[in-house]
């Protein structure tokens, strides 16, 4: 008899004992390998004003460092943000915190899954339920024969409450609670998934908003240039000193530009409707209010992004699939502790009567009170099968996980790539812009003083239009970039 209670012992502690919870198995590095090397005297020169091209040109860039901070409930743009000197963007990102509907719907997630965690809770709590009602009834004469005679009709009136306490010994309640809690901080960081998401979003759409105006800018500056070079060839031509020919490939150059513009026309006003969604306004009132200010923001540098690890796991998907798998981790406790015996303790107590008014007479009052012990013996197969289900998605949301850790150094280490190497291009077709401007100038100057022939024109000025739209299109490409680098960084940016 000692011996079996010992090993009654011992397996109800084995069975009680939860498995020690560990986060993840992959070893994030130190630092990134697209990250410079982190400095002590870093300096953030002052702004340049973005509206001013030629300061655009040659101040020097601010730096960008990676500080793990999430983004405040305020909505309020950040010093990633910020950084780029852009009202507007910073209007915008703040009405995006507040108005867009995404955010809505994830921030009711969150209340729900609260008040989930407080029902849960309460399970620990004695439940107590009040009732009372009335019953005519009729006893069976067969059931309870009375020396022939029947029973009479009876009038029964109750009232009083029952209670239920299920004592938590072997922790399966807190286990759930505590499922339910890690829940809330996953719908949290979810929540903050969608913000950070959203504002890359918004910041993306508003940088190709301003790239195409630059486009559309370039175009009809080109054209402009076009025109002149045809009244040029038309006044040659009226001379007697040009031809017809030239006069119809300026023509022909001239129409294919104005052709370029209604599509670039297009793409602007489908950045300013996805500009309206996101803000939760009617695209068409969004429209009207982004007309041009300034052109694209001029971009800060990226310096080092200190404390990869903490980088990534403060990023919000991460930080969601950690709390999920703490949630799957507990419900695995809690179907283990269903291996055990649950003890309630039930209780009952009120008054019947044969009529409303004598209840709480003299003899009316009723009441039970007693412990219930229950232990599903004859069923632990079935218990094993909910604990090999719970260990299954506690297996997998642990993949999840690790999968997710992976992919957000991925895109890390890529969008600092893509950041890089889309600020150098910028630099160096913003060189060929600028040359293929002087280019067209002495062309055309060459031309008039009829030292060059008009092909040379219509291919300088080919080359210059490609130049500046090319020249556009990459400053579009190095803001979008930014905007998917506060993205990659979870949001958790500030100047260094």
């Amino acid at each position: 008899m000692r011996s079996a209670t010992m090993l009654f012992a011992l397996f109800v502690g084995g069975c009680a004992t939860s498995p020690e919870y560990r986060a993840s198995a992959i070893d994030v590095p130190p630092a990134f390998r697209e990250s410079p090397a982190p400095r002590d005297d870093s300096i953030v020169p002052d702004r340049p004003d973005s509206s001013d091209e030629s300061a655009a040109a040659t101040a020097p860039a601010a730096r960008v460092a990676a500080v793990p901070s999430a983004q405040g409930s305020d909505s309020a743009p950040d010093a990633f943000w910020r950084a780029l000197g852009d009202t507007t963007l910073d209007r915008l990102v703040t009405e995006l915190g507040r108005a867009n509907l995404d955010i809505q719907g994830a921030e009711a997630r969150v209340r729900g899954a609260r008040s989930a965690q407080t029902e849960a809770a309460l399970d620990l709590a004695p439940t107590v339920t009040f009732g009372g009602g009335y019953t005519r009834q009729r006893l069976s004469n067969a059931a309870f024969p009375v020396g022939g005679s029947a029973f009479p009709d009876q009038d029964v009136w109750d009232a009083g409450f029952d209670a239920a306490w299920e004592l938590d010994l072997f922790g399966r309640l807190r286990q759930r609670v505590a499922a339910q809690g890690a829940f809330v901080e996953a719908s949290r960081e979810d929540l903050r998934d969608v913000r950070v998401t959203l504002t890359a979003e918004l910041a993306r759409t508003y940088f190709e908003l301003r790239g195409a105006e630059e486009r559309l800018a370039v175009a009809r500056r080109n054209a402009q240039n076009q025109r002149r070079t045809l009244e040029l060839t038309r006044e040659r031509l009226d001379a007697g000193r040009g031809t017809a020919f030239d006069t119809e490939r300026a023509q022909a150059q001239l129409s294919f530009t104005l052709a370029s513009i209604p599509a670039i026309e297009s793409a602007v006003a489908e950045a300013q409707y996805g500009i309206g969604v996101l803000v939760g306004r009617a695209p068409a009132t969004v429209a009207a209010e982004l007309t041009r200010t300034a052109g694209l923001p001029v971009l800060p540098a990226v310096a080092a992004v200190a404390s990869a690890d903490s980088v990534i796991r403060r990023r919000p998907d991460v930080a969601a699939a950690e709390r999920q798998l703490a949630v799957e981790h507990s419900l695995v406790g809690a179907a283990r502790a269903d291996y055990l015996p649950r003890l309630s303790v039930g209780a009952v107590a009120g008054y019947s009567a044969t009529a409303f008014g004598g209840l709480g007479d003299h003899g009316t009052f009723r009441y039970a009170v007693g412990p219930v012990l229950s232990w599903p013996a004859l069923n632990l197969g079935r218990v094993k099968a909910r604990v090999d289900v719970s260990r299954a998605r506690e297996a997998e949301a642990r993949s999840q996980y690790d999968q997710t850790v992976l992919r957000a150094m991925q895109e890390v280490e890529t969008t600092l790539t893509r950041y890089r190497t889309a600020r150098a291009s910028v630099e160096r077709i913003r060189d060929a812009a600028a040359a293929s401007e002087r280019a067209a100038e002495l062309a055309r100057l060459r031309f008039t003083e009829g030292v060059a022939d008009f092909l040379q024109v219509l291919d300088a000025e080919r080359t210059q239009l490609d130049a500046e739209d090319r020249l556009a299109q990459a400053q579009t490409a190095a803001a979008t970039a930014y905007a998917a680098l506060y993205k990659a960084l979870g949001g958790a940016a500030e100047l260094d």
